[in-house]
């Protein structure tokens, strides 16, 4: 369908208005005029409908990305008529809003229209068509047309480099109060010196202890075994702005993830969905990254209850950590009672500091900073190893640097 523009609507008054003059003064000139004005118009509302209805376009658009990056978006558009196509807006709105301009593609042609679209949130992003437009030839009507272009994109939550994590570092606990046991095999720690065996290799020969025993003896090494990692992310509020409490979580969350699983430690996670516990275990980087995009607020869940729920479905682990916005709620007394069930784990609070978000959530109701160190205090006064976390903070930075009362 095809709409008039207000270039078309003034061509029409003109003709209009020279059409009633010319018949005043019987000037023929102004009657060629508003003939001349008149055909425009017309044309102008016939054109542009050729010009959008046969035409194709496919998206081209990256399966995955990262908040904060910029991607490339091509838009294949082709023609599959005989005739010339002229002046196409294109308008999709896939990742973020974008309008491209094709000044004319050649009958049977094709035109790649590249784009470079911000990713501001993470999120899986679905979407169906591109609008295609054209004004053709005067600009008097604009004709529109919705292609279908499936897509899918995930966005990934910002991930920053973790250097070191010292609750998963091997030596951070003694062996004796890990829930997983040293056993023998190959490692970097000394276990003991026992005697030589058909198949040990000669680098091992303890040559103090052979010459003492006079008998080959071999050092042995306590074999490494992988920190269990469990992670707990509070979905029960939100913020507003470009990256919200909940992004700021999920950044912390991945990137804590991809930190453990690059270094050989299992993860598992669980958070508040549609008013139920959400546990998903044993993935990799892409499943575990993908699960945290999804996360939306409010998961229907308080933190606490979260937390509780967590402990018999996370099993056995060596380290959790629990990642929360310092929202009201969220009260010292509540969060120790909860984490009555991780009583054997080194646990670790990422507190992600709500008042520091410019844009507060309408309801949401975040510590006040008094508030906040307060309730760091009493949660490192429980044991518990604390990381704050401010928006618009050095994350890495924050994540590498365990506060200090």
């Amino acid at each position: 369908m095809v709409r008039p523009s207000r270039r078309g609507i003034g061509l029409t008054l003109g003709a209009l208005i020279l059409f009633l003059i010319g018949t005043n003064i019987q000037a023929g000139w102004l009657f060629v005029m508003a003939s001349l004005m008149a055909g425009a118009v017309v044309a102008g509302l016939v054109a542009p409908s050729s010009m959008v209805r046969k035409v194709a376009v496919e998206r081209r658009a990256p399966p995955d990305a990262h908040a904060g990056d910029d991607v490339p978006v091509d838009l294949v558009v082709t023609n599959p008529t005989r005739r010339t196509l002229v002046a196409l807006a294109l308008r999709d709105e896939h990742i973020a809003p974008c309008t491209a301009f094709i000044s004319s593609i050649e009958p049977g042609g094709t035109v790649i229209a590249g784009t470079v679209r911000h990713t501001a949130r993470r999120g899986i992003v679905d979407s169906a068509s591109v609008v295609v437009s054209s004004g053709a030839p005067f600009g008097a009507g604009r004709a529109k047309k919705s292609i279908e272009a499936p897509g899918r994109t995930v966005i990934y939550p910002r991930i920053v480099p973790i250097s070191r994590l010292p609750e998963l570092a091997s030596a951070s606990k003694p062996l004796h109060t890990a829930s997983v046991q040293a056993r023998k095999g190959a490692g970097h720690d000394y276990l003991g010196i026992r005697e030589y065996r058909l198949g040990d290799s000669l680098r091992h020969v303890h040559w103090p202890s052979s010459a003492h025993h006079r008998w080959l003896m071999v050092r042995e090494f306590e074999q490494e075994l992988p920190r269990r990692l469990g992670v707990v992310v509070d979905t029960s509020g939100e913020t507003a702005g470009d990256e919200t409490a909940l992004d700021l979580c999920c950044s912390v969350a991945g990137s804590v993830a991809v930190y453990a699983l690059s270094a050989g430690h299992p993860v598992s996670m669980t958070a508040g969905r549609q008013g139920i516990l959400e546990h998903v275990a044993g993935s990799g980087r892409v499943e575990a990254l993908t699960w945290l995009a999804e996360l939306r607020a409010p998961g229907g869940m308080p933190m606490a209850d979260a937390v509780l729920q967590s402990a018999p479905l996370l099993g056995r682990l060596d380290t959790v950590v629990i990642v929360l916005p310092t929202w009201r709620a969220n009260n010292a007394r509540s969060l120790l009672d909860s984490l009555a069930g991780f009583a054997r784990m080194h646990v670790v609070a990422a507190l992600v500091e709500a008042h520091t978000f410019v844009s507060p959530a309408p309801g949401a109701q975040p510590l006040s900073p008094e508030e906040t160190d307060a309730l760091a205090r009493e949660l490192a006064g429980s044991g518990m190893s604390i990381y704050r976390i401010r928006s618009g903070g050095d994350l890495a930075l924050a994540l590498e640097t365990p506060w200090a009362t």
